[in-house]
């Protein structure tokens, strides 16, 4: 059995659901099952299956940004515990050096500044690394290094992003890359048109099936019918979907209840098919097939039947209408169910089996929904967002992010209770409309940098009506727009128009 040991001083810094969620990955990123729980007041022992080498990924307090997912670098086994600050501020600097030396490397020129503050960091881990007979000094010396080195990894994509922009807006601008915005089952306000219409070239058509069709007497294509009609009066391209989403909240209940028969149940997703493609093909620019991997309320299936559920809808998609690409999506790109799964499949591996299959993928649909929870993804910095990207686009086909932050913390009656909350702490302020509009500029532009990336969607519109993540709209409950709609506009002139 694989046993690590964290020395913490300071344990009322760590949020006893950030031990929750804390998970080891190997090189490969994967995180793996593990088991956690308190030797003593100050040492946090961490178990796994595996006696293998591992990074520990663990929810941290950043100045100005609430808690964010950190890492430490490659830990071996051992007998003596590590001390968990110190290893989360080398793994944060030994991030920051590797990425701004590939970067460097493939032509990306640093600020004087810049580099001024990584040696800062150096400086302060070295500090940190030289104190360890006296751990209080370690963890105040360790804390510094992790918040400069946040802070610069932040300026570092900020860097990228305005170089890479730069440099293809050279070969091509405006950038040919797709920006969505996705209103979600409802009609849109007329007050709201000209601002979406501003912020995006594309929309979202969403297909839920429990919405198409309420009862078993037929289809009310009355809602799917006004967006595609906004699309065309707005020159839009159209992202329909998903047409598939294997959950019971996306379902019809008389589509539940065919579950217990599996041949039934694909006969029923087959006439589902038919009827929708028929309607919309034609209309449609990226057909949104299925969303595969983890979801709030799975159907009463085995993972086979499941797997077998994606494949016939990407499978059907592509007969009844050849001519439109099709992606599939990811829910969890990073994989952190498996924190709390064994036996499955890591969500790059099953689109990997997809591809193969040759059904016809022609694109990767990343759900970036980031600070949510259980349903969403652990809050990551700019850094592990590029390489998550550069990692997916190993695959060989367009990448399409889903992108979604929340803009607050407090209740949200709207939002579907399976998804889960924002993932704050108790002593946060954290999010805010102007953490949103900051996660946005921060990540929107480092997303159209990559070539890889073929659209971004910004995956929910307006928090006032029935929606899947709490407050994560570009309208908020009283339909006032948010500040981040207008970075959104903002970012969309300067690269898009």
């Amino acid at each position: 059995m694989g046993l690590m040991r964290f020395l913490i001083t300071g344990r009322d810094r760590i949020e006893p659901l950030a031990i929750e969620r804390a998970y080891i990955a190997g090189a490969d990123e994967v995180p793996l099952p593990c088991q956690k729980r308190w030797e003593s007041p100050n040492i946090l022992q961490v178990q796994r299956d595996q006696d293998e080498s591992g990074r520990l990924h663990l929810l941290w307090p950043v100045a100005g940004l609430g808690h964010v997912l950190l890492a430490t670098s490659s830990l071996m086994e051992r007998v003596a515990p590590y001390h968990l600050t110190l290893e989360l501020a080398r793994g944060t600097l030994n991030r920051l050096r590797s990425q701004a030396a590939s970067w460097e490397q493939a032509g990306l020129e640093l600020s004087a500044s810049l580099r001024d503050r990584i040696r800062q960091v150096e400086a302060t881990f070295i500090a940190a690394a030289t104190a360890q007979h006296d751990p209080d000094q370690t963890a105040q010396e360790a804390e510094e290094t992790i918040q400069t080195g946040f802070s610069a990894a932040c300026e570092l994509g900020h860097q990228y992003s305005e170089q890479v922009l730069a440099a293809r807006h050279q070969q091509t601008s405006p950038l040919n890359t797709l920006l969505a915005v996705n209103p979600g089952n409802t009609r849109i306000p007329p007050f709201a048109e000209p601002m979406l219409a501003a912020a995006a070239n594309t929309a979202v058509v969403p297909l839920d099936w429990k919405t198409l069709q309420p009862t078993a007497a037929g289809f009310d294509w009355t809602l799917p019918d006004r967006h595609f009609q906004w699309c065309l009066q707005q020159g839009f391209k159209v992202i329909a979907g998903p047409l598939l989403r294997p959950d019971i909240e996306a379902l019809p209940d008389a589509v539940i209840g065919c579950c217990s028969n599996f041949e039934r149940l694909e006969a029923c997703v087959k006439k589902y098919l038919q009827a929708v493609i028929s309607r919309y093909r034609g209309r449609v620019h990226l057909w949104h097939g299925t969303t595969l991997g983890p979801l709030p309320a799975p159907l009463p299936l085995s993972d086979e039947q499941r797997l077998r559920l994606n494949v016939l809808a990407i499978d059907w998609t592509r007969r009844l209408d050849p001519r439109t690409p099709a992606l599939v999506s990811v829910p969890q790109p990073w994989g952190e169910f498996l924190i709390d799964r064994r036996n499955e499949l890591p969500p790059s591996q099953l689109v990997e089996m997809l591809i193969r299959a040759e059904l016809g993928v022609a694109g990767i649909g990343l759900e970036l929904n980031l600070g949510y929870w259980p349903a969403g993804s652990l809050p990551r910095g700019p850094l592990e967002i590029s390489r998550l990207l550069d990692q997916w686009a190993q695959l060989g086909l367009p990448l399409i992010p889903f992108l979604c932050l929340p803009s607050d913390r407090g209740p949200d009656p709207r939002a579907s209770s399976r998804v889960g909350g924002p993932l704050v702490a108790p002593a946060d302020s954290l999010p805010s409309t102007s953490s949103q509009k900051q996660g946005l500029e921060q990540l929107l532009p480092l997303l159209l940098a990559k070539q890889s990336v073929q659209a971004v969607v910004w995956n929910q519109t307006f928090d006032t009506v029935p929606h899947r993540f709490a407050h994560g709209g570009l309208f908020d409950a009283q339909n006032r727009p948010k500040p981040s709609l207008g970075s959104l506009i903002t970012i969309r002139r300067q690269h898009l128009s």
